[in-house]
């Protein structure tokens, strides 16, 4: 898998890496394990912050070359399902040990959280293990620090793995040291200025909720991405096929062109083009596709309302009748691993075959209509120019693939927020950025809508698109909370995790797509923000075991409030 290094450099880093994985396991064994035994909260707390804050310093390294594990160590306190395998696993790691020890330091929770140390020892001992077989590159170090900042773009800075303890920002601070660690291997041991200077103005400001973002990512972590960049062309040291759905020279979480499409294409021998686009785009407006031919993909996704419809639920062919759920926006939909709100499909493509052939949304055939269409011959023209096929042929792959690479072009990425990240400053007035660092604050929404793109699809990777449970109500009528009937993932799948579970959704063009969550129940931005102000439905009384979603109030003045729905405003597209 991995290639020789062509520096010694590479070798170096990496030495310097496993005494840092030492120093880590010391604080382990030496300070948290005996705090815990002890049952010694204060120490174990203590050790714990000491222990986590050393790891962010070598996170870069880890989630690079050994994501699996990475995930045993610092992963979300969530339970992972297995379809396949029908298998359930268990969290472990960090962010399980701070939701015991910050919220059950009973003997019960010491028992537990003594469990989780002895598994976080044997997974260190595995990378320990691996890491001798490895043989790094130096393209490979640079890639995994130029990832290491956009995981702290869309992560790092947000309280998305330490909701409570709140170590966000000196995380960060330490995440950036093992980044300078490495630039100074390569640069005689001179730590850039960019990087220092994003470390002192995160020691400066430390307090979570006040913490200005908005200045923090375009005035110190882009100088610190472009410093990467740079540092790279100058030790003549190649971009790498990344394992993210950025392009692999990427510099910017904001800038144009940031994303590779063609790392969300289902079949890899298929790429995205503007003839495949161009071809979408009729079929999309086309009734051809149904069989009754009066309905097409428009018929319910609006251009005008960022391709969504207005309606509280969608309508269905039968009339008077509606669907199950709200029609969401198509903008944006193409970044993203999961479609449909209860994540049944697994791409575009895929989702596109279910929608046509569905009785009730648009009753059609892809076969038929590939018969239609060959036999009226219109569409010849296009299908030649998006397959270079020289007969001209549709056929249902085709017509998915055409109709998948449209929606993902409808990522145009120039709202007002867009041009402000990428050196406008006059797009954003004072009230519309103190939203913006309340959304990726306080109010919490970033650690599920994850910037840029502000859907369920975590960076820096954007591999997978998450679900979460909020304990929608049924109506909102605050005197009768009522969860919402519809299950969910769990119709699909019957595990308890996923009762009620749904898929986080992009917040971009939000200011058009009312009514709002899944079942369409709120006909507001001030409804909405209400409902998770209070806690989600466990917070308006609704009892749900499972909600992912804290429970706790955000304490959010109205004032604050409004500022967030002005910032959600600065995400419609020009």
């Amino acid at each position: 898998m991995y290639c020789k290094s062509t520096r010694p450099t590479a070798i170096e880093v990496k030495r310097s890496f496993d005494e840092d994985l030492a120093l880590l396991q010391s604080v382990i064994d030496k300070k948290l394990l005996p705090s815990v035994r002890h049952s010694d909260e204060k120490a174990a707390k203590t050790a714990f912050l000491e222990a986590r804050k050393q790891y962010k310093t070598i996170e870069y390294y880890i989630e690079y070359f050994f994501p699996a594990t990475a995930v045993m160590l610092n992963g979300a306190p969530v339970d992972e399902i297995e379809l396949g395998e029908n298998m359930v696993e268990n969290p472990t790691g960090f962010q399980v040990m701070e939701e015991i020890l910050y919220s059950d330091p009973s003997a019960a929770g010491y028992t537990d959280l003594l469990n989780e140390v002895k598994k976080m020892q044997l997974n260190l001992k595995r990378i320990v293990r691996f890491n001798e077989q490895y043989e790094i590159t130096d393209a490979q170090l640079f890639d995994a620090i130029r990832l290491e900042v956009f995981r702290i773009t869309g992560l790092g800075i947000t309280g998305f793995d330490t909701p409570s303890a709140l170590q966000s920002l000196p995380e960060a601070a330490a995440a950036l040291s093992g980044i300078a660690k490495v630039l100074a291997a390569y640069e005689q041991d001179e730590v850039p200025a960019s990087v220092s200077k994003a470390i002192a103005y995160l020691e400066r400001h430390t307090d979570f909720d006040g913490f200005d973002r908005l200045e923090f990512i375009t005035e110190y972590l882009d100088p610190v991405s472009l410093h990467i960049d740079q540092a790279r062309k100058k030790h003549r040291i190649s971009a790498t096929a990344s394992g993210s759905a950025l392009r692999d020279n990427t510099i910017s979480l904001f800038q144009v062109n940031a994303f590779n499409l063609n790392k969300f294409v289902s079949n890899s021998t298929e790429f995205i083009s503007r003839e495949k686009v161009v071809l979408g785009k009729a079929l999309f407006h086309d009734p051809v596709l149904s069989n009754s031919h009066d309905r097409s993909c428009a018929s319910c996704h609006h251009p005008s309302k960022a391709f969504s419809d207005g309606l509280t639920k969608a309508a269905a062919v039968t009339k008077g009748t509606s669907l199950l759920r709200n029609t969401p926006t198509l903008n944006y939909a193409g970044l993203q691993r999961a479609f449909f709100y209860d994540l049944k499909a697994g791409s575009l493509e895929d989702q596109a075959l279910d929608v046509v052939h569905h009785k009730e949304e648009m009753n059609g055939s892809l076969e038929q209509a590939s018969r239609r269409i060959n036999s009226a011959g219109t569409y010849r023209a296009l299908f030649m120019a998006a397959f270079h096929d020289s007969q001209g042929k549709a056929d249902a792959w085709r017509i998915q693939h055409a109709l998948a690479s449209y929606i993902r072009s409808l990522a145009p990425f120039n709202s007002r927020f867009d041009l402000y990240m990428r050196s406008d400053k006059s797009k954003l007035n004072a009230e519309e950025k103190r939203g913006f660092n309340l959304f990726m604050g306080k109010a919490k929404c970033a650690t599920c809508h994850f910037t840029p793109v502000f859907n369920g699809t975590p960076p820096p990777l954007f591999n997978k698109s998450e679900a979460e449970v909020l304990g929608v109500p049924a109506t909102p009528d605050p005197g009768m909370p009522e969860i919402d009937r519809d299950a969910g993932r769990y119709s699909l799948y019957h595990y308890p995790q996923y009762k009620h579970a749904f898929k986080t959704p992009t917040v971009r063009n939000i200011t058009k797509t009312a009514p709002y969550m899944h079942n369409g129940v709120y006909q507001t931005l001030e409804e909405v923000l209400d409902f998770y102000n209070k806690g989600g439905g466990s917070g308006i009384g609704i009892k749900t075991d499972n909600q992912t979603l804290s429970g706790d109030k955000l304490n959010l003045t109205k004032q604050e409030m409004a500022a967030i729905i002005a910032f959600l405003g600065t995400l419609e597209d020009q």
